[in-house]
């Protein structure tokens, strides 16, 4: 299952804030935390554990991602608006 967290791309997806995500974290509950912004926002703070997938990048997901489609993925973008 994927989790999105601060991102519109919500069809396929179950959104979770960011009260969720600490919990998850605290809770060390086994998931990827995947930051979606450019390479230079990554660089500049990111959430401690986080890989960084910039769009640029997804053309490469699959070689990216765990192959276990089962393996929670929550991904995270600089929102919109």
């Amino acid at each position: 299952m994927s989790f999105v967290a601060s991102c519109e791309l919500t069809d396929d997806f179950k959104v979770i804030n960011a009260e969720e995500l600490k919990k998850m974290m605290d809770e060390k509950v086994p998931f990827l935390l995947v930051d979606n912004r450019t390479e230079y926002e990554y660089r500049d703070v990111h959430i401690p554990g986080a890989i960084n997938i910039s769009q640029e990048k997804f053309r490469f997901l699959d070689k990216l991602l765990p192959e276990d489609k089962a393996f929670p993925i929550v991904f995270y973008c600089r929102g919109s608006g």
